[in-house]
């Protein structure tokens, strides 16, 4: 997330009870307010102009989408009234009861070892407990937050994983993952635990030493006519704030899919809705202006009649999907082998709006372009995750992918691509028929870092699979290559990418017909 204040942003002091400029400059530093009345109220309106309920033709056209709906398979019942005496209990809409509903997104972090209390979960053995009462004190601290602002903000309901999925039930995970995209997308609001790094932190407020009045950053002494001196502090740069939860892979889903988000920032309580871009709910009345740093999901995956819109066209498909997939595996995860389902419903919707079919990761579409992914050198892997996901998919690796190659006349041609096999009739090298003058000039990319990469290769030729070219500056033409390893007859293993300017050293092979090895059972 990105700050940038008004060019007019001059700011004052407050502390500085007899500075000269405090009656010229209007602007003082501001003073993390999330849940005064003033900010509460702001929200409401915010919220009530985007949904409209009252006049559905008058709201937010591009928010239209979330409206009242069938409520998720579980949802918190926290009651409308402010007072904490309001039972919390476990709702099981198992007759499709329409209403509203609030969404969380959060950092589970780790538990607080200090916690005095026995904090729950939902789980298989207390379901039917949780249906009669839940205490607010054996909440961890993040879901109080949201149960309190989900009160002041006037609903009765309120969707959080750790409550509303069976923790201990693979199968209900499974059935709740699936269906994240629509929890997100027909939530009337998502409360985002920005500052928060564990779900014990809470985000209402925050620790005093993390509480400080926002500046500033350039500090200038100014001469008054009366020789008296002012100090005005003006921004030189954009303000970059770090927000915890931006860390997380399970929460760029739940960002991206959101209709809209009331964003508890380090300084301010943010509004984003699918019309509005990022700010205080407040205005630009405290000065700062806000620009979001990541992608939002085309709006046609909110509205099913909706019409032609960014993401539409190839090209813009191809670019967001690696914006989204450079930020996505940018974030942590806390079980890797969540790489896949922590981005499945980012996937789903567009697989709706595209009318494309994503297999590991990879848009059948765009098959060729998508296997010149790539691990930045200083990010490759330790192990490669067959189990997961084939090798061609970056699904097999953990950490950072890049996609920086744009492939303009694909060699290679795909002939079958499902879950359970891949192949292609493409042209192919061998490693130890290229000449080492060529072989310097080459950018090599491997996927394992060096120790991993020598054990996997142990007893191999790299064979380099030529997948297309891409022209570069000035006009140049360079082959984009995936390097394998044979590891049986024409069963071909991704071990990295590289980017050769001597097209001609494929000139004399014949297209052939070969497999990518496929996941491993």
């Amino acid at each position: 997330m990105v700050i940038f204040s008004h060019h007019s942003n001059l700011c004052t002091d407050h502390g500085i009870l007899d500075d000269p400029l405090g009656p010229s400059i209007s602007r003082r530093p501001i003073v993390r307010d999330v849940q005064s009345p003033r900010v509460i109220n702001a929200a409401k309106k915010l919220l009530y102009e985007c949904r409209s309920q009252d006049k559905p033709s008058e709201g937010h056209e591009e928010c239209r989408y979330s409206r009242d709906t069938v409520l998720p398979t579980r949802v918190l019942q926290v009651g409308v009234n402010e007072g904490e005496a309001c039972p919390i209990q476990l709702h099981i809409n198992d007759r499709d009861r329409c209403g509203s509903y609030l969404a969380l997104s959060y950092c589970w972090g780790a538990t607080d070892p200090t916690a005095k209390n026995n904090l729950v979960q939902l789980e298989k053995g207390n379901q039917k407990h949780l249906k009669n009462e839940i205490r607010m004190e054996d909440l961890e601290q993040t879901i109080q937050d949201a149960v309190r602002m989900t009160r002041q903000l006037g609903f009765n309901y309120l969707w959080v994983d750790r409550f509303c999925i069976l923790q201990d039930d693979h199968e209900d995970k499974k059935r709740e993952f699936s269906r994240m995209a629509i929890t997100y997308k027909n939530a009337v609001v998502t409360l985002v635990a920005g500052t928060a790094k564990a779900a014990s932190e809470g985000f209402l407020t925050i620790k005093p030493s993390n509480n400080e009045p926002f500046l500033p950053s350039r500090k200038f002494s100014i001469t008054m006519e009366d020789n008296r001196k002012g100090i005005v502090y003006i921004p030189d740069k954009p303000y970059q704030p770090v927000h915890p939860i931006d860390t997380r892979g399970w929460t760029l889903q739940e960002f991206m899919l959101s209709s809209r988000m009331l964003i508890f920032s380090d300084h301010q309580l943010l509004w984003q809705c699918k019309q509005t871009d990022l700010q205080s709910v407040t205005g630009d009345d405290d000065g700062l202006e806000y620009q979001q740093g990541l992608e939002s999901l085309p709006w046609a995956a909110f509205e099913n009649t909706a019409g032609p819109s960014f993401g539409a066209h190839d090209a813009d498909k191809l670019y967001l999907w690696k914006t989204i997939l450079r930020q996505y595996t940018e974030r942590d995860l806390t079980n890797p082998g969540d790489r896949l389902p922590a981005i499945t419903g980012i996937i789903a919707e567009l697989q709706n709006v595209w009318k494309d079919t994503a297999i590991y990761g990879h848009w059948v579409e765009w098959f060729i372009q998508l296997l010149a992914w790539q691990k930045p050198e200083e990010d490759r892997a330790k192990e490669r995750y067959l189990s997961r996901a084939p090798s061609w998919s970056w699904i097999s690796v953990n950490g950072k992918i890049h996609c920086d190659e744009t492939i303009e006349n694909e060699d290679a041609k795909m002939e079958i691509v499902t879950a359970a096999k891949a192949t292609m009739s493409c042209r192919i090298v061998s490693g130890d028929t290229i000449d080492k003058h060529v072989r310097r000039t080459m950018d090599q990319y491997f996927d394992l870092d060096d120790g991993a990469q020598r054990l996997e290769t142990k007893g191999k030729v790299c064979q380099y699979i030529l997948l297309g070219t891409a022209r570069e500056f000035e006009g140049f033409e360079n082959a984009i290559a995936l390097i394998a390893i044979e590891i049986k007859h024409r069963v071909y293993r991704r071990i990295g990418l590289a980017v050769v300017a001597d097209t001609s050293i494929w000139e004399g092979a014949k297209h052939r017909r070969i497999e990518l090895e496929p996941k491993q059972k």
